[in-house]
């Protein structure tokens, strides 16, 4: 969502709002086989329109809006450094230095985020060893640092027990020196904490780094059937996550009001949805 859709987005949501998510992937800076950086230079000039930083994530796990399918273990030992796949025009590392090197002056990149939901399973299945995403997160997180000093990097979790982040591998790898937050992701039922968030707040103070919910989401008709119903419960999520220690939360996700706005069978947020009112207040 750029330019004009953007704009309406960020006039809809109002005022509150200080940070969003946006996707950087290769693909969408490639058009034709050459480098377009129009995508991204007009999102960042829309959000500093709105006075809002912007999470710059630079690839996905599962693939969205790219061709190179889930990512396992492969990738993360090797994969990164030298794959080329169809929309791209080198590797993913070689692509952030290319990202990195063009934004590191802006005020309006909040974070850059390696991975979106970073996990790691070998070809097998197995879920791999924390040494996998700690080396890249040390390898990549170093090569932004090394271009940018400014800005804040993030790995990219969901944070529960998904491979390669379960247990204490999570704090294992948020001690890198080059990962500077934490990140959660709460589709966990209405319950206002889901089971492993204080644990994961909990390693990340250990470690020094600050905790942040990069996704909360809930589809309507399993939060009590309504707008407002989910409302409520992303109020009392907010209340009680932030007193537990969480320094930002994000909502998934938003959709524009000519494209249907607030679903009741997703997890969709659109104009005047009651929710919103919980990021004014915040």
């Amino acid at each position: 969502m750029v330019g004009g859709g953007l704009d309406r987005a960020l006039r809809d949501i109002g005022g509150g709002q200080e940070v969003i998510r946006a996707w950087f992937f290769q693909p969408l800076a490639t058009s034709n086989g050459r480098r377009d950086w129009s995508a991204f230079d007009a999102t960042l000039a829309t959000a500093r329109a709105h006075g809002v930083r912007v999470v710059a994530t630079l690839t996905d796990q599962w693939g969205a809006c790219e061709s190179t399918g889930l990512k396992a273990e492969g990738w993360y030992t090797g994969g990164y450094r030298s794959a080329v796949s169809g929309g791209t025009t080198t590797s993913y590392r070689e692509f952030v230095r290319e990202v990195v090197s063009r934004y590191r002056g802006d005020p309006t990149i909040l974070m850059w985020q390696m991975v979106n939901e970073a996990e790691a399973k070998t070809a097998g299945g197995a879920c791999s060893p924390g040494s996998v995403l700690r080396s890249f997160a040390d390898d990549v997180g170093g090569l932004i640092r090394s271009i940018d000093a400014n800005h804040l990097i993030s790995l990219g979790t969901l944070g529960g027990s998904q491979c390669g982040i379960d247990g204490d591998k999570y704090r294992v790898i948020h001690d890198s020196p080059f990962v500077d937050v934490c990140e959660f992701h709460d589709y966990e039922g209405n319950e206002p904490m889901p089971a492993l968030m204080q644990t994961r707040i909990n390693q990340c103070n250990a470690v020094g780094k600050p905790m942040f919910v990069g996704e909360l989401g809930r589809q309507t008709q399993s939060a009590g059937g309504s707008l407002q119903a989910r409302a409520d419960i992303f109020g009392a999520k907010f209340a009680a996550q932030f007193r537990a220690g969480v320094d930002g939360i994000l909502l998934w996700g938003w959709r524009n009001g000519d494209q249907g706005g607030s679903a009741l069978a997703d997890y969709d947020i659109g104009p005047n949805d009651p929710a919103l009112g919980h990021i004014r207040a915040n």
